[in-house]
C-alpha cells in the first residue's frame, strides 16, 4: 500500500512540476526580462567568456519555458558578445538545443491534457494538428521552417505525441539552423550596419521568411488544409 501511495505521489509530482516550472519562468520573465533588449543583455553578461556562455545558455533555458522571451534577441546578443562567428554559433547551438529539449521533455512526461490546454490557448494551435506525415524527421523540420507557432509550444506538442527524440532534435535543429546563423551574423555586425556581412545576413533572413511562407502556402494547397 505504501509503495502504491509513493508511486502515485511521484507521478503526481511529475505531472505538476511542468506547470510550476512554466509558472516560475513566466514570473521571472515579467519581473526581470520583459522588454529586454540586446543592449540590456550585453550590460549584465559577465566579461569572462565562459561565464557569459553559461549565462546565455541559462537565458535560452528560461526562454524555453517563458513562451514570451524572444529567441532572436538571445541569438543576436551572442553574436555581439563572443569574439568570432564560430564561438557565437557554438554557444547559440548549445542554447538552442537546451531550448528545444526542455519543453520536449515536459510534453513527453506531462499529462496530455496539460499540453493540450496550453496549445489550445493559441489561436493558431489547430495548425499543428493539420500537419500530416509519417516522417517524424520531416515534420520536426517543417514545423520549424514554417514558423507558424511559438517554438516552445511546438516542442511540447511533439513531445506529447511521442516523437522519437533523435528525429525530433535533428529535424528541429536543422530547421532552426539557417536562421540562427543569419541572426548571429546580424548581431555580430550591429555596430556596423553598413558592412556587407550585415546586409547579407539580413537578406538571408528575408529569404528564409519568404521561403517559409511559401512552403506553408504550398503545403496547405497540396493537402487542402
Amino acid at each position: 500500500m505504501r509503495e502504491k501511495k509513493a508511486t502515485s505521489l511521484i507521478k503526481r509530482v511529475i505531472q505538476i512540476a511542468p506547470l510550476i516550472m512554466i509558472g516560475v519562468c513566466i514570473l521571472l520573465y515579467f519581473r526581470f526580462f520583459r522588454g529586454v533588449t540586446i543592449e540590456d543583455i550585453l550590460e549584465f553578461t559577465p566579461e569572462n567568456l565562459w561565464l557569459a556562455a553559461l549565462v546565455m545558455i541559462g537565458l535560452f533555458a528560461l526562454k524555453s519555458l517563458s513562451m514570451f522571451f524572444p529567441m532572436l534577441i538571445l541569438i543576436a546578443a551572442s553574436g555581439s558578445i563572443f569574439p568570432s562567428y564560430l564561438s557565437a554559433i557554438a554557444v547559440n547551438s548549445v542554447g538552442v538545443a537546451v531550448m528545444l529539449l526542455i519543453p520536449y521533455a515536459i510534453g513527453r512526461f506531462a499529462e496530455r491534457e496539460f499540453v493540450e490546454g496550453l496549445i489550445s490557448k493559441n489561436k493558431n494551435a489547430d495548425k499543428l494538428r493539420e500537419i500530416k506525415s509519417e516522417n517524424e524527421l520531416f515534420i520536426a523540420y517543417f514545423l520549424r521552417v514554417i514558423n507558424i507557432l511559438p517554438c516552445d509550444l511546438v516542442s511540447m506538442f511533439l513531445g506529447s505525441t511521442g516523437f522519437g527524440f533523435v528525429k525530433y532534435l535533428a529535424g528541429s535543429f536543422a530547421g532552426v539552423l539557417p536562421g540562427m546563423i543569419a541572426t548571429t551574423v546580424i548581431g555580430a555586425n550591429m555596430s556596423d550596419p553598413t558592412s556587407p556581412a550585415f546586409w547579407i545576413a539580413v537578406s538571408a533572413e528575408i529569404v528564409f521568411a519568404a521561403a517559409s511562407t511559401l512552403a506553408y502556402y504550398f503545403y496547405k494547397k497540396k493537402n487542402r488544409v
